[in-house]
């Protein structure tokens, strides 16, 4: 009878250390799944962190519509598109367009640096120009390329392998002349917990009624 107690008391044991294997593997694959989440949300933040800053690098090019009355004429209206490079960076590759023609500013070599300015006249005629036409294209020291419009959008343009420059739209940056709006979905993180205590517990307290019930079986043989 001895030898079935020690065995069922062996086989409790084996028990208790196989369910804390068990509770520790589990715990082991939870850290990890709740690792892999914080490392893509901190790269995450990281990409946003990078585009935040682009973006507002790129919106120091100022694209201004102004008017002026004609030096010949008081009554005739001129109006003028003009770009300022506000940042500390030089912008390249600008070229100025109102819809789909392009503007032709003087000495404009697609290179505006730092506190520079340059402008065109607008074709209007007589009419009033649409500041959502008036644009202005350029390419920043990193080689992104760029579309801002007079109403103080901003997009970011890829070129494809043909050179046609598509607009990211639908992206989630824009830039207003009033200041900056992102909108940008909400993201958790996963916190990771420091042990799971309750699956310990149950555990534990397994192991503990295991175990009186050998020892109340050995009590009970042994008398």
């Amino acid at each position: 009878m001895a030898e079935l107690v020690f065995g069922i008391i062996g086989a409790v044991v084996g028990l208790g250390g196989l369910a804390l294997t068990y509770v520790g593997h589990r715990h082991q694959r939870r850290q990890a799944r709740e690792l892999d989440v914080r490392e893509a949300a901190l790269r995450a933040r990281e990409r946003d962190s990078e585009r935040r800053e682009a973006t507002l690098h790129a919106s120091m090019l100022r694209v201004e519509v102004s008017q002026r009355a004609s030096t010949l004429d008081a009554a005739v209206t001129l109006w003028r598109l003009t770009v300022t490079n506000a940042s500390t960076q030089p912008f390249t590759g600008l070229s100025l367009l109102y819809g789909d023609q392009p503007l032709s500013p003087p000495g404009l070599n697609g290179l505006l640096n730092p506190g520079d300015s340059t402008g065109d006249a607008l074709p209007v005629g007589d009419g009033e120009p649409d500041p959502a036409r008036c644009v202005a294209e350029f390419t920043d020291v990193a080689g992104r390329l760029w579309r801002r419009w007079a109403t103080g959008d901003l997009h970011r343009g890829r070129r494809r392998s043909d050179g046609e420059a598509i607009w990211e739209t639908g992206e989630a940056s824009y830039i207003h002349a009033a200041g900056i709006t992102w909108r940008q979905e909400g993201s958790r993180t996963a916190s990771l917990d420091l042990f799971p205590m309750a699956e310990v517990v149950i555990c534990v307290v397994a192991v503990v009624i295991l175990g009186g019930a050998a020892f109340a079986i050995w009590c009970f043989t042994t008398h």
